[in-house]
């Protein structure tokens, strides 16, 4: 592929006569005319000295790839400046150079460009102005539209939802008759107790549950925005059904958008998972592996031998990168906390400096709980202090992120959360839902939502002009979703996407995530296994123990119901073997009443049982793995 040299760098141009220069600038400018681009005198005069030295074949190829990549970008006009065409161009070199940057890459939140959707020209458009913490009142609203936009764009090129006919709630409020099946598409808000409304972009209305309300699954908390259908009667919407937008692939939303643009983060114009070069690093790294670990207490000493166990385990075979997600501190917003956190960091660099030789290619990632010390309890949160930094910086390759934190690695998009928003969302659920429904209910919800917090800020406050770094458009290939509940792995149907929770590594078995991106897959430490084995041999062995009870009982050498004098004697003796019980249990067994030498031989078919079951726990036995073996 020929090279340009571009002017800031040390142009070549051959020098052209007049005649051949105005027929390269009238061929530049039709190309580029024909794809309704218009290149201004600056643009042409830069395509004019890069083009110098092509012939027209190269001249063609080379203005064909850089009109699909400008068709791809978000522009406001059609009008083509010199900027532009230089970022263009650096696209297309980047395209074609096979070691240009890092396959691991963090980015912050704070540090994002944003993207807002316009409606008019139905692109992605990168916000002008600069992004400040001290919002001013506007952007609260501002956030609130963007999240409801990008939702209901989804929902109008639905295919599952053409045939329905949405109303807006300003259609509905001014019906002056009752309407008996009505559809709308709302954010679900809660403006005084036990009185719910849901609100789009023109206004608001009340809404009832009543007990006859389906609703699908998924956790519909206040802030979800979803469609209802029920009737009106002029003042309340009664709602028959709700449901939630159809989740949507990023390489759809990216297909309708018309795009390949990067709004996951960083400098790349070129969105990751569309580079050629990175697709490519992706499979020649089959092996590669990122592990998530969450709630690491580093002030507790069993947590820290946990943590060696961890690291020595992975030495041999030492992962791209490991992912450690607060809380760090088991005793939060104490005055000691800053105390035990520097203790356990320096705990932490001595083991780190232990295998440095094994890790000196692994990428530590440090994400702040809700906990962890900052200035407030808002999202996104910074990285954590600046001090504890100093302690690992030193020892290995790592990175203190901000909460969210987008992780990188080939053309794979990964984006970790550490927040407990399994029980935000189900505490303020308007449906009832189970505990073991609540991961994939959770995991559609977050999809459709496409935002990692769906909470009103009176619930989950949030930094309004920072709102974009919370949202998953398009959705990731990963959602670490780091929450105390229990460890799960969701794949929803029709999203590409795959949202984990590695569980709470302190605060449970030390269980944590592998995942491997070359496979798109999770896994879980072999211990779990181990502990799912072992359940299913005992399962195995109570089961053969009760076939052997039934087809006693059904032969009559067993009685499960004896009478009640000797009911408490059979409880008591029910699993003594013979051989140990007393001479005066035995003497009345031989010289007692009928009943009592029964019981006697009953016993005997009793203990040749226990025996059988013995031999089968000592199968189970053999089963036994190491705790420090992994899959």
């Amino acid at each position: 592929m020929e090279t340009f040299y571009y002017p800031t760098v040390g142009l070549r141009m051959e020098a052209l006569s007049e005649a051949d220069e105005k027929a390269l600038r009238r061929e530049i400018t039709k190309t580029f005319q024909m794809h309704a681009f218009e290149l201004k005198r600056e643009a042409v005069n830069l395509c004019v000295q890069l083009f110098s030295k092509n012939d027209r074949a190269q001249r063609s190829r080379w203005m064909n790839t850089m009109i699909d990549v400008l068709r791809k970008q978000t522009l406001i006009s059609p009008l083509v400046t010199e900027d532009v065409l230089r970022d263009i161009l650096k696209q297309c070199r980047s395209k074609n150079v096979d070691n240009a940057g890092k396959l691991l890459n963090v980015f912050d939140a704070f540090t994002m460009d944003a993207y807002d959707y316009n409606v008019d020209l139905r692109k992605m458009v990168r916000r002008a102005k600069t992004k400040s913490v001290a919002a001013r009142s506007e952007s609260f609203s501002h956030s609130l539209r963007q999240r409801f936009l990008l939702v209901k764009q989804r929902a109008a090129r639905c295919a599952s939802l053409k045939q329905i006919k949405f109303t807006s709630i300003e259609v509905l409020l001014s019906s002056m008759k009752k309407l008996q099946s009505v559809v709308v598409l709302g954010m679900l808000t809660q403006q005084k107790a036990d009185c719910y409304h849901i609100e789009d972009l023109t206004g608001s209305v009340e809404v009832e549950f009543n007990a006859d309300t389906r609703f699908h699954h998924a956790l519909f908390a206040e802030g979800t925005i979803a469609i209802y259908e029920g009737s009106y009667d002029g003042t309340v919407l009664l709602v028959n059904e709700v449901a939630l937008v159809p989740v949507e692939s990023a390489d759809v939303t990216r297909k309708e958008l018309a795009s390949n643009e990067n709004w996951f983060g960083g400098e790349e114009k070129l969105a990751f998972r569309c580079n050629d070069r990175l697709r490519a690093a992706l499979i020649q790294h089959a092996e590669a592996s990122i592990v998530f670990v969450a709630d690491v207490f580093l002030d507790e000493d069993r947590v820290l031998k946990a943590m060696y166990s961890l690291l020595e385990g992975y030495s041999k075979i030492p992962p791209v990168c490991f992912v450690f997600c607060g809380n760090f501190c088991s005793k939060t917003r104490q005055p000691e906390t800053m105390e035990l956190l520097d203790r356990g960091f320096r705990w932490l660099a001595n083991q780190l400096n232990e295998f440095s030789d094994s890790y000196r290619q692994t990428h530590f990632v440090f994400v702040p709980g809700p906990d962890d010390p900052y200035v407030d309890l808002v999202t996104p949160r910074p990285n954590l202090p600046s001090s504890l930094f100093e302690h690992v910086s030193a020892v290995v390759n790592c990175t203190f992120a901000s909460n969210p934190a987008r992780i990188q690695y080939a053309s794979q998009e990964i984006v970790v959360f550490r927040s407990n928003l399994a029980e935000k969302m189900c505490r303020h659920t308007v449906n009832m839902v189970t505990p073991e429904s609540i991961p994939s209910r959770l995991a559609r919800t977050l999809l459709s939502q496409a935002h990692l917090c769906p909470l009103p800020n009176h619930i989950s406050p949030t930094l309004p002009e920072f709102g974009h770094a919370l949202a998953l458009h398009p959705l990731p290939d990963v959602l670490v979703a780091a929450d105390r509940f229990e460890s799960f792995v969701e794949n929803v149907a029709g999203s590409g996407a795959v949202v984990a929770n590695p569980g709470s590594f302190s605060r449970s078995a030390f269980t944590f995530q592998v995942y491997y991106p070359q496979q798109g897959k999770k896994r879980v430490p072999r211990k779990n296994v181990r502990m799912s084995v072992k359940l299913c041999l005992l399962a195995v062995v109570f089961a053969v123990a009760a076939a052997i009870c039934t087809a006693n009982v059904a032969t009559g050498r067993l009685s499960l119901r004896p009478s009640a004098g000797k009911r408490a004697v059979l409880l008591e003796r029910r699993y003594v073997p013979i051989h140990k019980r007393s001479e005066a249990d035995l003497l009345e067994s031989r010289c007692g009443a009928g009943p009592q030498s029964e019981l006697t031989s009953r016993l005997k078919v009793l203990n040749q049982e226990m025996s059988e079951i013995i031999s089968v726990l000592e199968v189970c036995r053999m089963f036994s793995l190491e705790d420090d073996q992994y899959i």
